[in-house]
């Protein structure tokens, strides 16, 4: 097995990911298994992708790409292939969303593979997908090995996530900011659905945890539009730009909405969607 490769050169304020290779045997951490499952172990493939991915860290970079491609072909259900994908995407095109389905489609076949569940917790923080980062990273340390080290890493990029939610939100703790990133996905939903009175409302319930969400004012605007209330909508973009002036979803919806006419119901063809909130917690790293 390879040790461990490192993306980028990690720094006190701007946590690098780090993608490893070395894949568990199937025989480790039976007991923290909760579901059954069956994975085929191929010694063959295995042998593959380490070479594959040893010339990667030696610094071939894209020059691996057609060797992974060509694995990934020949075994498509098979987790170190999947996991050699997102290893090359995150570390070497610097894909890290791209990488998020390859790391998940490797736990999803092996789900004892601490590695995989690191490094998906990497790319999705790099993604600007906070809650399934936090998920990834606790499956890491649930199923890592002693001596692995991987544990550790994932605990710290907890406490790093939890340091930077404390400093620039106003939650306790990371598990009181995923129950409101819950509660924010359901009104988003809402709205994505157009039950706009179901979405004023729980974007109103995000915001009593969280005051400054740019994002629910801005998406409660668009709820308001949809139920043809111009100026509740209005005064929704306004209270988003004051929190942040530069906030371009709540800019240019703003700018469309302003055609509507009160009491006439008006969605805008486009909305622009962002992450809970995303911008702050890149500003922030």
């Amino acid at each position: 097995m390879i040790p461990a490769l490192v993306a980028a050169e990690r720094s006190t304020r701007n946590a690098a990911c780090k993608e490893t290779s070395r894949r568990p045997r199937p025989q480790d951490r039976a007991e923290d298994r909760e579901e059954p499952f069956i994975a085929e172990i191929r010694p063959g493939v295995d042998a593959a992708v380490d070479r594959a991915l040893e010339r990667l860290q030696s610094g071939a970079g894209r020059a691996v790409e057609p060797e992974i491609k060509a694995l990934l072909k020949e075994h498509p259900d098979y987790h170190s292939t999947h996991f050699a994908m997102g290893v090359y995407l995150a570390a070497v095109v610097g894909d890290p969303a791209g990488a998020v389905t390859f790391f998940e489609k490797a736990t999803q076949i092996f789900p004892p593979y601490p590695e995989a569940h690191f490094n998906l917790g990497n790319a999705a923080r790099l993604a600007c997908d906070v809650t399934k980062a936090v998920k990834a990273y606790r499956a890491a340390v649930h199923y890592s090995q002693a001596g692995d080290g991987i544990a550790e890493m994932a605990r710290e990029e907890l406490r790093v996530l939890e340091r930077i939610l404390l400093r620039t939100t106003s939650f306790r703790n990371l598990d009181a900011y995923l129950a409101n990133a819950k509660l924010f996905d359901e009104a988003f939903e809402r709205l994505a659905n157009r039950d706009f009175e179901n979405a004023i409302q729980l974007f109103g319930r995000v915001l009593l945890e969280n005051p400054d969400h740019v994002q629910s004012f801005g998406n409660m605007a668009l709820a308001y539009a949809g139920l043809g209330k111009r100026a509740a909508a209005m005064e929704c973009f306004e209270k988003a730009l004051a929190l942040d002036p530069q906030y371009e979803p709540a800019i240019f919806n703003r700018r469309i909405t302003e055609k509507m006419r009160e009491g006439e119901p008006f969605v805008p063809d486009a909305i622009q969607q962002t992450y809970y909130y995303a911008e702050r917690l890149n500003r922030a790293r």
